[in-house]
C-alpha cells in the first residue's frame, strides 16, 4: 500500500512538472522527441504525431527530450539526425526568454499543483481539535479522576471552555514546577448530565507545565470556495518561506535538518497517509512546492542550472557553446546521482 501511495505521489508531482516543459516547448515550436515519466527501460509507450509518450521503469523524475538538447534514455527513440531538424525548431536556437519559460514551466506547474492541493484541503476541511475527550491514557491523572472518552469539557475552575486551546492553556498553567500539586475542578458533559471531576495535573517537561493525560477529538472545519482559495494561496507562500529557511539551514550546517531520498520519501508517504486524506494531500502539496524550488536551484542538470546559463548568456552578450554547456550538465547530473545514491543508503540504514 505504501508503494502504491508513493507512486500516486510520484505521478501527482512528476506528470505536471514534465507537462509544463512539454506544453511550453510545443507552444514555442520546439520539436519534442519524447515525454517520459520515470527513467530506465520503457514499460509502456505510445507514438504520437511527432512525440513519443513513455512510462519508464524507475519511478524517480522524468524528462522531456527536445531537439538540440542532450538527455538520458534516447537510444530507443529513433531520433532523426540533428542536421535534419529545422534550426528554428531546436531548443538552443530559440530566444532566451522562450528558453527561460520552457525551463521554468516545470516548477511553475509544481507551484500550481501545490496551490490546488492546499485549496482542496480547506474545501475538504482542516482537522481542528474540539474540547471533547477522545482517549484517556492509563495510569495518568485523568484516568485516576474518572475521565471517559466522549466527555465534553465545559468548565475548568469556573472558566467556560470554548476551544481546546482554552483547556490546554489552563491545565498547562495550573502548575509551575514538578513539585506543584494542585487539584483543579473540571465540569464535563457526559450524555445528558454534567459531572464534576477533581484532577491533579502532573508536570510535563516538554510543556513546562501540567498535563492530565487525555487527547482531544478533531472534526473537519470546512471553508467556502473563496476562503479556501485565499487560505490555499497564503499557505503556499508560507510554505515557500519555510522551504527557503530550510535550505538556508541546510547550507549553514544547522543540526536536525535531514535530507531524504526516494526510500525515505516512500516511508514518509505511508506514515502520513495513515493519518488520513487531508494529511496526505498536505504532504503532497509541501513536496510539490519543495520539488519546484529544488529544480530552480542553480545546479547543473537542474532547470535552475540551465536558467543560470541563460542569465550568463545575457550578461556576456553571446551564447555559450552548446556542447560545453551540455558537458557541464552531464557532470552535474552524475554528481546529483552520486548524492542520490548516498542519501538512499542513509535512508535504508535509518
Amino acid at each position: 500500500m505504501t508503494f502504491l501511495l508513493f507512486l500516486i505521489l510520484f505521478a501527482l508531482l512528476t506528470i505536471p512538472h514534465e507537462f509544463g516543459h512539454f506544453i511550453f516547448a510545443k507552444m514555442f515550436g520546439v520539436k519534442v522527441y519524447e515525454y517520459a515519466i520515470g527513467f530506465g527501460p520503457k514499460i509502456f509507450g505510445y507514438k504520437g504525431k511527432e512525440t513519443s509518450f513513455a512510462l519508464r521503469l524507475i519511478p524517480i523524475g522524468g524528462f522531456v527530450k527536445m531537439a538540440g538538447v542532450d538527455d538520458l534514455n534516447t537510444e530507443d527513440l529513433n531520433i532523426e539526425p540533428e542536421e535534419k531538424i529545422p534550426e528554428d525548431r531546436k531548443f538552443y536556437n530559440k530566444p532566451a526568454w522562450q528558453r527561460f519559460f520552457i525551463l521554468f514551466a516545470g516548477s511553475l506547474m509544481n507551484f500550481v499543483i501545490a496551490i490546488l492541493l492546499f485549496v482542496s484541503i480547506f474545501l475538504i476541511g482542516i482537522p481542528e481539535p474540539v474540547p471533547i475527550v477522545d482517549k484517556v491514557l492509563s495510569d495518568k491523572p485523568a484516568s485516576v479522576a474518572g475521565f471517559l472518552p466522549g466527555d465534553k469539557i465545559l468548565y475548568i475552575n469556573g472558566v467556560k471552555i470554548e476551544k481546546t486551546s482554552d483547556a490546554v492553556e489552563i491545565i498547562t498553567n495550573s502548575i509551575k514546577s514538578p513539585q506543584d500539586k494542585k487539584t483543579i475542578t473540571v465540569i464535563v458533559q457526559r450524555g445528558e448530565e454534567e459531572v464534576a471531576l477533581q484532577v491533579t495535573p502532573e508536570w510535563s517537561e516538554d510543556r513546562k507545565g501540567g498535563v492530565i493525560g487525555v487527547s482531544f477529538k478533531t472534526i473537519p472545519k470546512k471553508y467556502s470556495l473563496i476562503d479556501s482559495i485565499r487560505n490555499g494561496i497564503s499557505e503556499f507562500f508560507n510554505t515557500l518561506l519555510l522551504i527557503f529557511l530550510l535550505i538556508k539551514a541546510l547550507f549553514s550546517g544547522a543540526q536536525g535538518v535531514v535530507v531524504s531520498g526516494p526510500v525515505g520519501i516512500a516511508k514518509m508517504t505511508g506514515e502520513v497517509a495513515s493519518l488520513g486524506m487531508v494529511y496526505f494531500l498536505n504532504f503532497a502539496a509541501l513536496f510539490s512546492a519543495q520539488l519546484g524550488i529544488f529544480n530552480l536551484l542553480p545546479i547543473p542538470a537542474l532547470d535552475g542550472g540551465r536558467i543560470l546559463f541563460i542569465i550568463i548568456e545575457k550578461i556576456r552578450g553571446k551564447r555559450i557553446e552548446t556542447r560545453k554547456e551540455e558537458t557541464v550538465h552531464w557532470i552535474g547530473l552524475l554528481v546529483l546521482l552520486f548524492f542520490m545514491l548516498i542519501i538512499t543508503i542513509f535512508d535504508i540504514l535509518r
